[in-house]
């Protein structure tokens, strides 16, 4: 639930020259504010493309504080721009797309820490979200599909499927039931979907990027950018690289992610980079568990508690645990 007195603040990032400008929005401000960073882009570029190539394993960033927190100043404007708890909305460009920046820090905490935070594409794919539909928000999920190991070689896949629809009282399409049809129609009926399993990421041709389905069916962005309006309010893809996306010129994102919004789910899911089983199931479970057991929670909220709780796991403490998963799209 968003409180009357909490404020959602945007923070877009753009390129200005060998700098990057970030735009702050507030509705209480008359005017955006603009902070001019020092950054270089070429050098993150590299950076980006040496600890984030989502084609090889992503590095630990616990082995590499100091490199990874020289982009603190990414986040910093935050500090002055919104207090503890409001919603963080972040608009990246480029190879700031590839990086988790909810995992910098604003002073001594993680942002996410400090404040829920949800991504999007673009602003007018914020808008494009916002009004998907007016009961955008998950007051009380009830209708839910849960779908897992299509190719029935992803053990732990089928499980979080299982464990999640037993929460929620459903059973589980698992295996060949993983089909084209049974998916379009949960997307078409459903409130929530969850998808556990193999997911691939085309870099040659980004639509061609897709959710492996039962019998080597695959569903593609293409597909999904084809079909009739999604009805789910989210949309949930546990997988490895679900949200991995393409940026063509223009900085628009070609992926799964962004195939979902413009088939008018109002919010996705998904995972920046590889993840490991044990504390993806963890995760996952939490966030579902504060969805149903807190009332009037907002998603990104879920998603905040969530991933603290991950944190307070010791050995999941690395951001290779808990880092990776993004929301994009409406926060509600």
């Amino acid at each position: 639930m968003i409180a009357a007195n909490r404020r959602v603040v945007l923070l877009e990032y753009v390129s200005v020259a060998d700098r990057i400008a970030v735009f702050g929005v507030r509705a209480d401000w008359e005017q955006p504010q603009v902070v001019v960073l020092d950054v270089d882009r070429l050098d993150l570029s590299l950076f980006v493309a040496a600890n984030f190539d989502s084609h090889r394993s992503v590095r630990d960033l616990a082995d590499m504080p100091e490199l990874w927190h020289a982009y603190d100043l990414l986040v910093q404007p935050l500090a002055s721009w919104s207090d503890p708890g409001d919603i963080i909305c972040l608009v990246p460009y480029g190879p700031l797309h590839s990086l988790p920046l909810h995992a910098l820090r604003v002073g001594e905490a993680y942002l996410i820490e400090r404040n829920p935070v949800t991504y999007v594409p673009s602003v007018s794919a914020l808008q494009h979200s916002l009004t998907a539909r007016p009961g955008a928000a998950l007051e009380a999920p009830r209708r839910t599909a849960f779908f897992g190991d299509s190719q029935r070689n992803l053990p732990h896949a089928a499980a979080e499927a299982a464990m999640l629809g037993d929460l929620f009282g459903v059973e589980a399409y698992l295996g060949e039931k993983v089909t084209r049809q049974s998916v379009g129609q949960a997307l078409a009926t459903v409130d929530v979907v969850h998808i556990a399993g193999h997911a691939r990421f085309d870099p040659v041709d980004p639509l061609e990027s897709g959710l492996q389905l039962a019998g080597g069916d695959v569903l593609t962005a293409s597909d999904i950018f084809g079909m009739p309006r999604v009805q789910a309010s989210l949309v949930t893809l546990s997988g490895c690289e679900t949200g991995v996306s393409h940026y063509q010129p223009g900085d628009e994102l070609i992926g799964l992610t962004r195939a979902f919004l413009y088939a008018r789910a109002a919010s996705v899911l998904v995972s920046l980079w590889s993840v490991a089983d044990d504390s993806t199931s963890f995760f996952m479970r939490r966030f579902y568990e504060h969805l149903m057991h807190t009332p009037g929670v907002a998603k990104v909220d879920a998603l905040q508690a969530a991933i603290l709780d991950t944190m307070e796991v010791p050995t999941w403490r690395s951001l290779h645990h808990w880092a990776p998963f993004v929301m994009v799209g409406d926060w509600r």
